[in-house]
């Protein structure tokens, strides 16, 4: 299942409508349904219809209190209404997270994101659908134990993906870093073994929604997410709007070519050659090095060695950081945006890498479109994408319950 109202039909405004009434009783605590009406802009009889559909459905309850010295009728959300989950794949790992639906730390309006627990795991590369959503299922057993919550608690499910996706069917589409999962309807894989509603996205595009939501991206109209890992891709935020494209797939900035016409530049997974991916991944960064400080190497390994002076992982950082300068120069002529916020594993360089990435953005975009654009490291971290999974859920199973 992968399926979402769209914005401006029936289904799509009273969606809407939901979660601004869930966002405002999350942000107050237990306003009136008059308080709720007035921070809404909603009519009262609309936010009488709501309260009372999820009242029926044991997420909002309405009961007498005494403010001032005059009893009124307060609006409250349901402890134990449930759970969400938000499972993220990578290459070579599956992450799992719980957030409570009733957590006033889902609204937008709060400052660092929703979660019960969470879990991680490694996995082989190039694993099969079949192992990883195997593996998915028992961290997401093990999460809800820990936290003491019944399996029949959980409401709903989103799953990240390094991958291109048909949002119409939530298959993944084709993909050297998932080869294994190509043509396969995950969300519907999920919401079979879980019994829940599940959905699909890109994981840059979940990283983008946690930095807009609760991190970098907080309070900023026009900005972008760069994921910069086995993969590489990036978000954007356009008039405050998260934006996917027609067909879900903006933002791939991983295959724009930055050796355009080299017969010997590398191939990269997508079949062509000389894609960004090919230079900045951090298998690249790290396979670079490994002939000099011994393999296996990883991304932290060589950010530890920079920063001691070494002089070798200094320039693979330097030049990742000009590589991926360079092939934003063109999106941010374009879209002048206010911010650029760095994520993934190789975030973890810092300005080892966001400093060159920021000179080449000054020397190759048109003159005065970086001028107001900062380049900062994300503050959601690695946890972004399972974070962004988790307010997506949120989002789709508040208006659902």
């Amino acid at each position: 299942m992968n399926t979402a109202s769209r914005p401006g039909s029936p289904t799509g405004l009273r969606d809407a409508n939901r979660r601004r009434v869930l966002d405002v009783v999350r942000a107050e605590g237990s306003p009136t349904q008059a308080e709720i009406a007035e921070s809404t802009g909603l009519a009262p009889a609309t936010v009488s219809n709501i309260v009372r559909d999820l009242g029926a459905a044991g997420v909002l309850v309405a009961g007498d209190e005494v403010r001032a010295g005059r009893r009124v009728r307060a609006v409250r959300l349901v402890r134990g209404a449930g759970v969400v989950a938000g499972i993220d794949f990578g290459h070579r790992h599956v992450r799992v997270a719980l957030a409570d639906v009733a957590d006033p730390a889902a609204t937008a309006g709060h400052t660092s994101p929703p979660e019960r627990t969470e879990a991680r795991a490694d996995l082989p590369d190039g694993h099969g659908v079949v192992d990883g959503l195997a593996t998915a299922a028992r961290l997401l057993d093990g999460v809800l134990d820990r936290a003491g919550i019944a399996r029949a608690a959980l409401r709903g499910a989103v799953v990240g993906l390094p991958a291109p996706l048909d949002h119409a069917t939530g298959a993944v589409g084709a993909s050297g870093v998932l080869p294994g999962w190509v043509g396969v309807p995950v969300a519907g894989r999920v919401s079979e073994h879980l019994g829940v509603p599940t959905w699909v996205d890109n994981d840059a595009t979940l990283g983008t929604l946690a930095e807009q939501r609760w991190g970098a991206l907080r309070g900023v109209d026009d900005g972008l997410f760069l994921k910069l890992s086995d993969g590489v891709g990036a978000g954007m935020v356009l008039a405050g709007r998260l934006y996917r494209g027609p067909d879900g797939t903006a933002g791939e900035i991983g295959h724009v070519a930055v050796e355009p016409g080299d017969r010997f530049a590398a191939v990269c997974r997508c079949g062509h050659r000389g894609c960004l991916e090919t230079v900045v991944s951090t298998r690249t960064v790290t396979a670079m090095l490994e002939p000099l400080l011994g393999a296996p190497l990883t991304v932290a390994d060589v950010v530890a060695r920079a920063h001691e002076g070494h002089a070798p992982a200094r320039r693979v950082l330097a030049d990742t950081g000009h590589h991926v300068g360079a092939a934003l120069a063109g999106l941010c002529t374009v879209l002048t945006p206010r911010r650029i916020v760095v994520g993934g594993e190789l975030a973890q360089a810092g300005d080892l890498l966001l400093a060159p990435l920021h000179a080449a953005l000054e020397a190759t975009a048109l003159p005065g479109t970086t001028r107001t654009a900062e380049v900062v490291t994300a503050e959601m971290a690695e946890r972004a994408p399972v974070l962004g999974a988790l307010a997506l859920a949120l989002d789709h199973c508040s208006v659902r319950l």
